[in-house]
């Protein structure tokens, strides 16, 4: 019987946007005044596919995730040409989820249909917010109606397979009105929606309006009432909460593609500042890889050198195993020893994190013990405020 194969997972970075969001710190550039070289930069893809993707031609695809940027800006025929290019290279499995990013703007909207033809089986949409004058604000081009429109169009062409994010906490906005929102976004929703609390990155231009006080965002009482209202409202309407930010009505709705990044799985990232983390074939080492950020930089080596690589280290223990830890506890499910010892070398969770703090958090009902399973996972209440519980249960 043949061996099964190691799953992994293709992120595929589009760096274009058409606007920018002056809450967005995800690397990304405005589409140039001369318009996008799409042959340039989907030749570039391809060729840094080929290159990185060759060491696992005994691996098999279970995810391919076009992210940005806004990859609905591309052209349907070239996520064709990518999608075609891994699959000759990694096989894609029978089920393998291939997820594309897009903003609802009309323009993008009519070219659903071509997306679904090019291989493209899961639709994610940026709505942000429902309320024009936030959505003005932060910089987007298209309404709340816009939005909900292309969830709806979205819903006919990839039925139980579309997405939305949402974000609470804009400036002004009151408790009562995100439960408005939110109940509208419900109303709308398929099977799975993401909803962030707004954050204020460095370097952003909501970063500096808030520093110069220009902007007055919700108190932080607030927001928390904003986390569990959505948590409440999304229970109620049969949406489990399985990952920090993420919502599904059942599990096969779940991304694939993030539960692997949060269960450890391989990752090969293409595109301007993509990150990578796989085995090395050879080595047996663990490697974490980014690319060159700036795009016209980026396109230029790849089509020098086959990739556009700007620095590949090798992971040690010590960071692996945080790195299982801060990943596996954003999920609900948590992580399990097994899972955890894969990992490690055999070494055990309770081994590894500080127990005095873990035991603590399990009393104050932060975290669970799973002792039949060995599994280690945050409640509700826990993953509120999970990452200052990562601060310190890890050592």
């Amino acid at each position: 019987m043949a061996a099964a194969r190691v799953p992994l997972s293709l992120y595929v970075h589009w760096p274009y946007c058409s606007f920018l969001c002056k809450f967005c710190a995800f690397s990304k550039a405005r589409v140039p005044s001369q318009g996008v070289d799409h042959e340039r930069i989907t030749n570039a893809l391809i060729k840094e596919l080929r290159t990185s993707l060759a060491p696992h031609k005994d691996k098999e695809l279970r995810s391919i995730y076009f992210g940005g940027g806004t990859p609905s800006l591309s052209l349907p025929r070239n996520i064709g040409r990518i999608i075609d290019a891994a699959n000759k290279l990694v096989p894609l499995t029978a089920d393998a989820e291939v997820t594309l990013e897009s903003n609802p703007t009309l323009a993008e909207v009519a070219k659903m249909r071509d997306f679904k033809q090019a291989g493209v089986n899961r639709y994610s949409i940026g709505i942000q917010t429902l309320d024009d004058e936030s959505l003005r604000k932060m910089g987007r081009l298209h309404t709340g109606a816009e939005g909900l429109a292309a969830v709806d169009r979205a819903k006919t062409l990839f039925p139980g397979r579309v997405t939305f994010d949402m974000i609470f906490g804009f400036e002004s906005q009151t408790l009562g009105q995100w439960q408005a929102e939110l109940k509208t976004a419900l109303d709308h929703a398929d099977r799975h929606i993401s909803i962030y609390q707004l954050t204020v990155e460095p370097g952003t231009p909501l970063f500096r309006d808030q520093r110069a006080q220009r902007v007055v965002l919700p108190s932080d009482d607030v927001q928390a009432q904003m986390y569990e209202m959505t948590v409440d409202m999304c229970r109620a309407r049969g949406f489990r909460h399985y990952e920090v930010s993420s919502y599904a009505s059942h599990s096969s709705a779940e991304s694939m593609h993030n539960k692997g990044y949060w269960h450890g799985q391989q990752w090969v990232g293409i595109g301007p500042s993509a990150h990578s983390r796989f085995t090395d074939p050879v080595s047996g080492q663990r490697i974490s890889s980014v690319r060159i950020p700036d795009t016209r930089r980026w396109v230029q080596q790849c089509e020098s050198v086959g990739h556009g690589t700007g620095k590949e280290l090798v992971v040690g223990d010590a960071e692996a195993k945080q790195e299982a830890v801060v990943f596996g506890l954003r999920m609900l499910d948590g992580i399990s020893d097994q899972c955890f010892m894969g990992i490690s070398g055999g070494q055990p969770l309770k081994s590894y994190l500080c127990m005095d703090r873990m035991q603590y958090y399990i009393d104050e009902g932060h975290l669970l013990w799973h002792a039949p399973t060995a599994c280690l996972a945050p409640t509700e209440r826990g993953l509120q405020v999970i990452d200052t519980i990562l601060l310190e249960i890890i050592p």
